[in-house]
């Protein structure tokens, strides 16, 4: 009795929480900080340093887009035939293998960003701008008929910069843009529930005209970023600070206050964080991150923990095209190792 006691209250423990989003509009992380068990207050750079910590911001122009994708990538090509037709989607309801491989939480995203930026003296100055877009559902074979599902899209820009002071850098950046949903294409409730057992549910939850599709992308939102960097040896201490005026995830403003230190020793790397501070939905095991990197020159491998989960990559530094590839897991809990999505990120950026 006290065995199926425990197993009850973890399974109300897993489904009754609000999400806590890794992804959220004017917020991503690029491939190399994710392969680093998600650390950036101490390790960010280029255009991805405008939002993380522009402390750390280096000039120059700059492409990334980082693709993530779920580990059931494989068996989501069965969704095509529908994406014209919706409502026959329940038709799925019946296909036993399709659903265990859906089953659980699943995400796609797509993050795209190009910018450019100088130097003069001791103070870099940069903008970029950037378009953002994430599907996400949860599926239990044991409810098919309460199944979450959400896109949500937004585009946004941001010009910033840093400058340098013996051992301390400074730095700051401020944007705006607009998000909205995809899916639900009505109402303010994200993510949606449908019942993949009545095709009735998901009218005015998928858009049904899809030259209207961007039309929803109308919330007005604003970014401000602000960081702290300061050497000393091998040592990097640092702190910062991102804030969202109207964050259309959770309906309401967003702060995410870290700190972190890292140590460099020749081609390796070393880096430890404590992220969202301000989060306290979150323990703090969930806000613990982890990261070591190695640079090989031509070869950059990482490795890391991520609220409890491990994560790693590779990233090639070729001529004009840098390739990066990372598995890395997405915590929806305020605890870490609790609710865990296995994503793989690919990605191809460049930087002149």
């Amino acid at each position: 009795m006290k065995k199926f006691m425990i197993l009850i209250l973890c399974l109300l423990f897993v489904t009754a929480f609000s999400y806590q989003w890794e992804v959220s509009p004017g917020f991503f992380k690029p491939v190399e900080n994710l392969g680093m068990g998600g650390t950036y207050v101490t390790t960010s750079q280029g255009l991805g340093a405008l939002i993380l910590n522009p402390a750390l911001y280096t000039p120059g122009f700059e492409i990334i887009s980082p693709i993530g994708v779920s580990n059931n990538v494989m068996s989501i090509s069965k969704l095509f035939p529908y994406i014209s037709n919706p409502s026959s989607i329940t038709e799925l309801a019946s296909d036993t293998e399709f659903l265990v491989s859906m089953q659980g939480v699943h995400s796609y995203d797509w993050n795209i960003a190009a910018g450019y930026g100088s130097k003069l003296g001791n103070i870099s100055l940069g903008g970029m701008g950037a378009f953002q877009t994430s599907a996400f559902w949860n599926l239990s074979l044991m409810r098919v008929e309460d199944v979450e599902l959400g896109v949500w899209a937004s585009y946004f820009g941001v010009f910033g910069g840093s400058f340098k002071i013996s051992n301390l850098k400074i730095g700051a950046s401020v944007g705006g843009g607009m998000a909205g949903f995809l899916v639900p294409a009505t109402g303010t409730d994200y993510p949606a529930s449908v019942n993949l057992l009545d095709e009735n549910s998901f009218e005015n939850i998928v858009p049904d005209d899809v030259n209207k599709i961007f039309s929803n992308i109308n919330n007005l939102f604003f970014t401000a970023s602000a960081g702290v960097i300061y050497d000393i040896s091998n040592f990097r201490f640092g702190a910062s600070l991102f804030y969202n005026s109207n964050d259309v995830l959770i309906n309401s403003s967003r702060y995410i206050l870290s700190i972190g230190a890292s140590y460099n020793w020749q081609f390796l790397t070393v880096a430890a964080e404590l992220e969202d501070l301000l989060n306290q939905e979150k323990s703090i095991y969930r806000k613990l991150n982890l990261g070591l990197s190695t640079d090989f020159g031509i070869v950059k491998l990482f490795g890391g923990l991520h609220a409890g989960w491990l994560t790693g990559g590779v990233k090639l530094d070729i001529p004009f095209v840098k390739i990066g590839f990372t598995a890395y897991v997405y915590e929806y809990s305020k605890h870490a190792g609790i609710m865990g999505e296995q994503r793989y990120i690919l990605s191809f950026d460049t930087k002149f």
